[in-house]
């Protein structure tokens, strides 16, 4: 027996299931990050303003397009990270069975799919233009728009509940001890972004 199967409850088997498959991670990983680069990246560039101008179908084809890129870069970067720091805590998992898994963590935001669609063709190219009054953060209703994101924010929370166990299953410690590899990773981020906020201010300081 595993240690992917010894001591697992049923749900952390299912997360599990392609740590047991015999053939590359790449095709069934290329199949979920395209339909999640579908669902999200049809409203990624939502209020931006970043596309005005554009047809409708080609906004959201950039999206996705630019989405999908973004997740095979995240990917690596992704896999890498939550390897590295959940040795840092005692695990034992490889790069391998954690890029191996990490396309799974976003198998929630593709239930999204049928709501962006519906805010796509309800509001259509309104839906991306930058918002025109000057206290404004959405074109959307005020209801729609906090619907939305509290379904948004449902599906995500679970998410993080669902990397948690699986970054666990992988290295072989607990979700608690998963949440903490979230945490310790968030932490580098925003002190790399002071630093660099630092070094950028600093630059421009110097050439004035």
């Amino acid at each position: 027996m595993s240690r992917f199967d010894r001591g697992s409850s049923g749900h952390a088997k299912r997360l599990g299931w392609p740590l047991h498959k015999k053939q590359g991670i790449f095709p069934y990983g290329f199949l979920i990050f395209a339909l999640y680069s579908i669902s999200a990246g049809m409203v990624s560039s939502a209020g931006t303003g970043l596309f005005s101008g554009l047809p409708l179908g080609i906004i959201v084809l950039l999206g996705i397009v630019s989405t999908f890129i973004g997740s095979m870069i995240g990917w690596l970067i992704g896999a890498a990270m939550y390897t590295w720091v959940g040795k840092w805590l005692g695990g034992k998992g490889t790069f391998s069975d954690m890029a191996r898994l990490f396309p799974a963590f976003s198998l929630l935001m593709i239930w999204l799919a049928p709501m962006h669609l519906a805010m796509v063709v309800m509001y259509g190219p309104e839906l991306f233009d930058t918002p025109t009054s000057q206290f404004a953060f959405t074109n959307l209703p005020i209801g729609v728009y906090l619907l939305t994101n509290v379904v948004t924010l449902a599906i995500g929370i679970y998410g993080v509940v669902i990397t948690c166990k699986g970054i666990g299953l992988v290295h072989g410690f607990s979700a608690m001890r998963g949440f903490g590899v979230i945490l310790i990773i968030i932490a580098i981020g925003v002190l790399l972004a002071i630093v660099l906020a630092f070094a950028f201010s600093a630059m421009l300081f110097s050439i004035i």
